[in-house]
């Protein structure tokens, strides 16, 4: 196991990210309209900029505030966190996910905040807050697709080179997925108390302890807190692409947002080559109502690194400090 982790954290996800990065670099060396682009950012005011960002940032902070505010309350009965504790936590989350598939490492980064016997225990609840965001991010993906259906099936199917049967039997496979996503969250305690019978998880009964009683209203409560973060993520796209020139009308840009957030939670992924399939599915989404494709991709890349990278770096200290006092303990 660990040296499968070695082979992709220092060879396989360098190597995808550079060639992702030359494939998007090649696109934009034959982009036309790099100078004019650039010209076009150059006339912003400063000032305007400026409020941009800061406005996108403090969405950032405010989104990982509201994923802090779930993991309290998710941790509560096992481990009272205070907000500032919580947030720290999801923070490591962040830094430690930086190199796993689809950012599985991101429950074993929250836990590693918590005392020793409960760090285990921590790594399932995660899943549950993680599952939360899924839910929502399936629902809403999907009711992005049917709303968009019409003026985007036959270009979708036009530009992948897919059937009609299996663009259908893919939107139908989406829908019983989401269906029975919404049904197994619904159910996490009662799937909890038939494991915690099974002879095979016998051993494991501690851990599932921490999710069995997990009441409803609780499991309500995170998929709403979801849906406010999946709003400020649309919020933020909006606000970047309006900064970057990207002109699309409101609605067609939130389903299109919505859509590519579906395609990344669907396709395993480095973070650190999400970046270069971020862009590659953002400029077949947008690109088929803007042109933009250079603001495409700074919008797409802005995003990444507001949402991702920096909040991983903070996270990388966080831990690298919390190393150094357990080391003197």
């Amino acid at each position: 196991q660990k040296k499968i982790n070695i082979l992709v954290q220092y060879l396989l996800a360098p190597t995808l990210f550079v060639w992702l990065c030359y494939s998007i670099y090649h696109q934009i060396s034959e982009q036309k309209q790099l100078p004019s682009f650039i010209a076009s950012l150059q006339q912003i005011p400063v000032a305007t900029a400026f409020s941009y960002l800061l406005s996108i940032t403090l969405l950032t902070a405010f989104n990982w505030g509201l994923e802090a505010f779930k993991w309290k309350r998710l941790t509560n009965k096992l481990e009272p966190l205070s907000f500032k504790a919580a947030y720290a936590a999801i923070l490591t989350g962040q830094a430690v996910s930086f190199s796993s598939i689809n950012r599985v490492g991101e429950s074993i980064g929250k836990s590693m905040l918590l005392s020793d016997g409960n760090r285990l225990k921590g790594v399932v609840l995660s899943f549950v807050a993680s599952a939360s965001q899924l839910l929502v991010t399936l629902l809403v993906g999907l009711l992005a697709i049917i709303w968009m259906y019409p003026s985007l099936h036959l270009p979708l199917q036009s530009q992948l080179q897919l059937s009609e049967l299996f663009l259908t039997g893919f939107y139908g496979i989406l829908f019983l997925l989401v269906v029975l996503f919404i049904i197994c969250y619904a159910a996490i305690p009662f799937f909890a108390n038939k494991l915690a019978k099974v002879s095979f998880f016998s051993k494991y009964v501690f851990l599932l302890e921490s999710i069995q009683t997990i009441p409803k209203q609780l499991l309500l409560q995170l998929a709403l807190i979801s849906g406010v973060r999946y709003l400020v993520f649309l919020l933020q796209y909006v606000l970047i692409f309006k900064l970057c020139g990207v002109v699309i009308d409101m609605p067609t840009l939130m389903a299109l947002t919505s859509i590519l957030f579906l395609i990344l939670a669907i396709i395993p992924t480095l973070t650190l080559a999400e970046l270069g399939i971020r862009g590659k599915v953002s400029l077949l989404l947008f690109g088929m109502y803007s042109a933009n494709t250079l603001g495409i991709l700074a919008a797409a890349g802005g995003i990444w690194l507001l949402n991702l990278i920096i909040p991983a770096c903070f996270g990388g200290f966080i831990l690298l400090r919390l190393q150094y006092f357990r080391k003197r303990s």
